[in-house]
């Protein structure tokens, strides 16, 4: 007769506290640099096409710097958002409201995923507006085209490194979360 034995490792609520403050406190840097980045970003491209605006005489070109710099600003309240969530990050709450809390937090799948895709967008109609500089004698649509590959090509890149870093640093913590949470409310 065969036993099936199930070896757990034990849960160690004070170390799952430290990675969560940890991780909360890279984030937290990380997203505070972004968002004064990106509202750095955003004057210097509606600058752009304030300038653009009067010196040019067709308005179309000039509305690409305005649309990337609307696509910044937006994500630089998405940024700000992240920021503040991380800001108000409190570890004083009943464990189980805590542990909830950050498996929420460290979810791959989020409403501001959803979100950039606008200034995704944003991205794309202005790359394509101000493209006729780098691609002349294209159609708008061809321009559209072209922008919006190279841009979902950087964004693909960018967030398959983000899922990397996910999955390495913010998974664990997560599912370590849910674990702890599901131990707790047997």
């Amino acid at each position: 007769m065969r036993t099936n034995q199930h070896i757990t490792e034990p849960f160690n609520l004070d170390q799952l506290v430290e990675g969560l403050k940890k991780e909360d406190a890279r984030n937290l840097k990380l997203t505070h640099n972004f968002k004064y980045l990106l509202f750095f970003l955003t004057p210097f491209y509606i600058l752009i096409f304030g300038i653009a605006f009067v010196l040019e005489d067709d308005s179309s070109k000039s509305l690409g710097p305005l649309l990337v710099g609307l696509g910044f600003l937006i994500f630089a309240f998405i940024f700000r958002d992240l920021n503040k969530t991380y800001k108000t990050v409190d570890y004083g709450v009943p464990t189980t409201e805590m542990l909830r809390n950050a498996a929420k937090r460290y979810e791959l799948w989020q409403n501001k995923t959803y979100i950039m895709i606008i200034p995704v967008l944003l991205f794309c109609f202005g790359f394509s507006f101000s493209g006729e500089e780098w691609m002349p004698g294209t159609e708008f649509l061809h321009r559209y085209f072209i922008a919006f590959g190279l841009i979902f090509l950087v964004f693909v890149i960018s967030f398959f490194v983000g899922y990397l870093i996910w999955r390495k640093r913010q998974k664990p913590l997560r599912e370590q979360a849910l674990k702890l949470l599901a131990e707790i409310e047997k």
